[in-house]
């Protein structure tokens, strides 16, 4: 989470001597945005909790009722705060570089390969798989669809504040591994998955015109 960031500072402030404070986009996001980060995590952590409750009785987010309000402060301070020091780098620093030589897309494509691969170490040593050589690609394309759904919000939402609550709340709601879960690991990954690429469809049709527009005005 940090190497990043202090990488950044060791090549771009210090060898480079560049201005890198306002590549992070810490600027004030529009309330909707803020909204919208905050619900969505939660709308799909309960709907993937009630799917596995329903379908075998496990508890993947609480077992009561009031340890959601301690997941919900948790996902804005501690988990938020976490990720916002990984988003100013990486769609706050990177892609404010790169989207000086590249359009949306393959900027976001990059970042997503990139930010994904980052976490291999984690699908490998920290992963209960069964079947590691099916479910590492699953999780690493977790990451890639959930990276690009972020690089739209930022693209989008010309703040980085937003990002990272969103990239927080889920690590929180929908990107944990339950409580109570009979479940494998591999089963989780594969539903995550799903639910995760429809999350990216739903906003590759809610922002394409946005992101054309911000193109068009870039090229001008």
């Amino acid at each position: 989470m940090i190497i990043p960031l202090l990488a950044v500072f060791l090549v771009q402030k210090m060898w480079g001597r560049l201005p890198i404070f306002h590549t992070f986009s810490l600027t004030k996001p529009s309330s909707k945005w803020v909204f919208i980060s905050i619900i969505v995590p939660i709308v799909m952590g309960i709907g993937l909790h009630t799917y596995f409750y329903v379908t075998h009785g496990d508890f993947f987010l609480i077992t009561k009722p009031l340890p959601f309000i301690a997941l919900l402060l948790i996902g804005l301070t501690i988990s938020a705060f976490s990720t916002l020091v990984e988003e100013v780098i990486w769609r706050g620093n990177y892609h404010y570089y790169l989207r000086q030589r590249f359009s949306f897309w393959p900027t976001a494509l990059f970042i997503g390969v990139i930010w994904s691969l980052w976490h291999l170490p984690i699908a490998l040593l920290y992963k209960s798989y069964t079947t590691p050589v099916l479910s590492v690609p699953v999780y690493l394309f977790i990451l890639f669809a959930l990276s690009l759904v972020l690089s739209i919000i930022r693209e989008v939402a010309q703040s980085i504040i937003p990002v990272a609550l969103l990239h927080g709340m889920m690590n929180v709601f929908y990107l944990s591994e339950g409580q109570q879960m009979s479940v494998t690991t591999d089963f989780q990954e594969w539903l995550k998955c799903i639910g995760i690429v429809l999350l990216f469809i739903v906003c590759i049709l809610l922002s394409r015109h946005k992101i054309v527009t911000i193109q068009k005005n870039k090229s001008v």
